[in-house]
């Protein structure tokens, strides 16, 4: 299942279901899901590059991707079963929705969010380099200090 929010891409996937033999006259009851949430941003980069044989310098533009994901684990209900579908019948896009009706505590949105805020910052920190350099120089009065030193 994708979900875009924020022009990021989620992606949902079930990479684990966990069981219980029985409970009542049903088999092999799913009682956890582990949903594995995949989160992408899709950008043009510009950048300019120098050819050193030939000193010509030229503006390239590539598709670049940042991507990032986690995981969330949703417990279901096993009691009061009413309508029960067998485990080798199961669809993905069921169970995800299953999970998502479940997820009381709103981790999928949680997950969503801080999955969004790595992917737009790793774009943003590509694009903006200068945004997020840091320096330590050395202050302009020692600077001027040392200088005055060496000239006397």
């Amino acid at each position: 299942m994708i979900v875009t929010s924020n022009t990021v891409e989620h992606n949902f996937s079930i990479p684990n279901l966990t069981t219980v033999g029985q409970v009542d006259s049903n088999l092999d009851v799913i009682e956890q899901v582990t949903v594995s949430i995949g989160s992408s941003v899709t950008f043009d980069y510009t950048f300019e590059t120098t050819d050193f044989d030939t000193g010509v310098t030229s503006s390239v533009t590539e598709s670049r991707t940042e991507s990032t994901s986690s995981q969330i684990f949703v417990s279901l209900s096993t009691s009061g079963i009413s309508t029960f579908q067998a485990y080798n019948d199961l669809e993905e896009s069921t169970v995800l929705q299953w999970a998502f009706a479940a997820d009381t505590e709103g981790q999928k949105a949680k997950h969503m969010a801080a999955n969004e805020t790595i992917v737009l910052t790793a774009k943003d920190k590509l694009l903006n380099p200068l945004l997020y350099k840091k320096d330590s120089p050395v202050t302009p009065w020692r600077r001027r200090a040392d200088e005055a030193s060496v000239s006397e």
